[in-house]
């Protein structure tokens, strides 16, 4: 894969991977959740992610690979962590593109009736969305620089129409007097619980998971060492600031909700309705505009960086050669980029509608980003003396505190989402021994027993659901905040017996050696 990445275009794919979707649909959805408290759950989540994009900022600078995030667990804890994080990450990451294509088919529909009915695809809506599958696919084909120059495009107008958006609401707000309507609304209606449920599943988490992208391109960037933790670090902070300003113009923006019954609010298209409602049609129509870039940019990123996965698996000898050795003239490995397309247009037919997909992307991608903190640590234990062009200063503190707030994320999805989410990686598990049984049984203790913490893990955290707080779909036997207490020490007891069952150095050194091979990479 060509290096032709600069921070901008690395800054601005992981920019415009967080504002996708989230904007358009997710300041709504949480609103419904956690009310005006939504406003803070936005606040507080985005530096919740930050910790975990510091710790990723210094994996990626110091192994800037093509689909970093797939290809860390393995070198750290051997091949079947390596592959069931790709396996969470692809399944996850394809999803992606076809949640934002249906974000884009919802707002259309407001102007072109007949796309979206009872809350979901229509056929011609169906259409549509594959139709634009197909256009994230064919911009991707012609490599990442030409992938990458549409996107900083597109991110300058999104971030435009979204500062417009906010500003005008919150002029309107002001200058109409609605903004008075905060005095008389409970701050929390709905309890932490409604916070907590608003994070995992009102799509403020999954807006703030695009800080991967420039982790992701990391081995296509011109410069990885200095460009990929600044791009990652000031694409959360800027989605921060983003995503509160617009929760607050909404919030404000809103007529007055009756009761606090915010979980009654009913828009089809939020912003499209509130700017109409003020009598502002040409903002109106400037959101329409948005709702058309703003996910269209993210799935294309999603589309791409996710063939980065594809690509990694074939390198970590997980999907055939022909994966990652065929490139066409554009430097594009483009066996795996199709079969990440095809994987995204599968997901349009159980999944039609934007909601139903949140919350498994949200505790699937969580589930292999806490793999970061576990990553950093081990990485530091293995091999203190590596150069790191990006030292974490505090990183003991810091990454027991991404595993723990990830691992809360996780449990706030609530079992209903973690169950099915516990099938999809059950068969990955059954895949990866189906496999790799000959060499399971050749070298047990380097390919399954480092990465076995992760298993009992997932099954930890699928039994507190289980037993806890009804809020999260639990049978109430585990009340808050004993949930939240269990959830925690899981999460600490976990963390420490990762850190101390990861494979021998040599044995990292030698999976690294091999897998970079052809690739511009200092070792």
């Amino acid at each position: 894969m060509k290096k032709s990445l600069n921070l901008l275009q690395l800054t601005f794919a992981s920019t415009s991977a967080i504002i996708g979707s989230g904007w358009l649909l997710g300041v709504y959805v949480s609103a419904k959740d956690a009310g005006p408290a939504s406003i803070f759950s936005w606040f507080i989540s985005g530096f919740a992610i930050m910790l975990i994009a510091l710790v990723y900022s210094e994996l990626g600078a110091m192994l800037p690979a093509a689909g970093g995030l797939a290809r860390y667990p393995k070198y750290t804890h051997g091949a079947f962590l390596g592959f069931i994080t790709s396996w969470i990450l692809i399944i996850a990451g394809a999803a992606v593109s076809t949640i934002e294509t249906e974000a884009t088919v919802q707002y259309l529909n407001f102007y072109v009736h007949g796309l979206f009915i009872n809350k979901s695809l229509a056929p011609e809506g169906m259409i549509f969305a594959f139709f634009i599958l197909i256009v994230f696919f064919l911009l991707n084909l012609f490599g990442a620089k030409i992938f990458a120059k549409t996107n900083t495009f597109l991110t300058y107008f999104k971030i435009l129409i979204v500062a417009a958006a906010a500003g005008a609401l919150i002029y309107v707000s002001v200058k109409s007097g609605n903004i008075k309507n905060l005095e008389g609304y409970n701050l929390m209606p709905y309890g932490y619980d409604g916070i907590m449920k608003s994070i995992s599943l009102g799509g403020i988490i999954f807006s703030y998971l695009g800080f991967r992208q420039a982790i992701d391109l990391s081995g296509e960037a011109k410069n990885p060492g200095r460009d990929v933790p600044v791009a990652t670090i000031l694409s959360v902070v800027i989605g921060i600031t983003v995503y509160t300003l617009l929760a607050f113009s909404f919030i404000i923006s809103v007529p007055q909700v009756k009761n606090n019954l915010w979980n009654t609010l009913n828009l089809s298209s939020p912003f499209v309705n509130l700017l109409n409602l003020y009598g502002l049609p040409a903002f109106a129509l400037m959101v329409i505009l948005g709702a058309v870039i703003s996910p269209f940019a993210t799935g294309l990123v999603y589309m791409g960086t996710t063939s980065r996965i594809t690509f990694a698996m074939s390198k970590m000898k997980f999907l055939p050669k022909s994966f990652h050795l065929n490139f066409n003239r554009y430097g594009t490995a483009y066996i795996s980029l199709i079969f990440t397309f095809f994987l995204s247009a599968l997901y349009l037919l159980p999944f039609p509608s934007w909601q139903s997909l949140v919350g498994i992307i949200t505790s699937g991608m969580v589930f292999t980003y806490i793999l970061g903190p576990i990553g950093l640590m081990t990485f530091r234990k293995l091999d203190p003396h590596k150069k790191r062009p990006f030292y974490l200063p505090f990183a003991n503190t810091i990454s027991l505190l991404a595993f723990i707030v990830g691992t809360l994320i996780i449990y706030w999805s609530g079992f209903d989402v973690l169950w099915k989410l516990g099938i999809g990686i059950s068969a990955g598990v059954i895949l990866f021994i189906f496999t790799n049984f000959n060499k399971i049984k050749r070298k047990l203790k380097e390919t399954i027993i480092p990465g076995l913490w992760f298993l009992f893990y997932i099954i930890a955290i699928l039994t507190v659901s289980f037993f806890g707080s009804k809020s999260f779909g639990g049978k109430n036997m585990l009340k808050s905040p004993y949930d939240l207490i269990a959830v925690i020490l899981t999460a600490v007891l976990f963390y420490f017996i990762a850190i101390n069952t990861s494979i021998k150095k040599e044995e990292m050194e030698m999976i690294i050696e091999e897998e970079f091979i052809g690739e511009e990479f200092e070792i």
